[in-house]
């Protein structure tokens, strides 16, 4: 396998178990641009009376392309039922939960580079949306942030 750049996994949640295309569809052609890579997904659901199943992503008659795709790429096992019983701890029921690992191509030849150095990812932090709000709106406050 060639090495890997850093690897995402996003987790989006569905209320009412209702997973559309659209979304997917999206990663779809940021992968196209070739800043990204989909290299394994889980679908978690959990259903109104709150029982949990994981299932694959050809399960779901919108995402058998994705699937396909997927297995081709020969990089699946990512996450597993353990994975898909903590997510369903969590979630509400009467939902449904993507998971999505997603390799950052963009990044390959850096962590290429950095491993081949001797050195290594010691932590990364992905920054939520609400401190990026707080701080766009402190600049926009700031005499000379506009």
């Amino acid at each position: 396998m060639a090495e890997l750049g850093p690897v995402d996994a996003i987790v989006l949640g569905f209320p009412g178990q209702r997973l559309t295309s659209a979304v997917l569809d999206a990663f779809e052609s940021v992968e196209e641009r070739g800043d990204v890579r989909l290299i394994d997904a889980l679908i978690v659901v959990k259903d109104i009376a709150g029982v949990v199943s994981s299932h694959e992503v050809s399960e779901f008659e919108g995402l058998r392309d994705m699937a396909a795709e997927l297995a081709a790429r020969e990089l699946l096992g990512l996450a597993g039922a353990e994975d898909a019983e903590q997510i369903g701890q969590v979630m509400p029921p009467d939902s449904l939960v993507v998971v999505l690992f997603v390799e950052n191509i963009w990044a390959r030849e850096v962590a290429t580079r950095i491993r081949d150095s001797g050195g290594r990812l010691l932590s990364y932090t992905r920054l939520p949306q609400s401190v990026l709000d707080e701080a766009e709106e402190a600049l926009a406050g700031s005499p000379d942030g506009g």
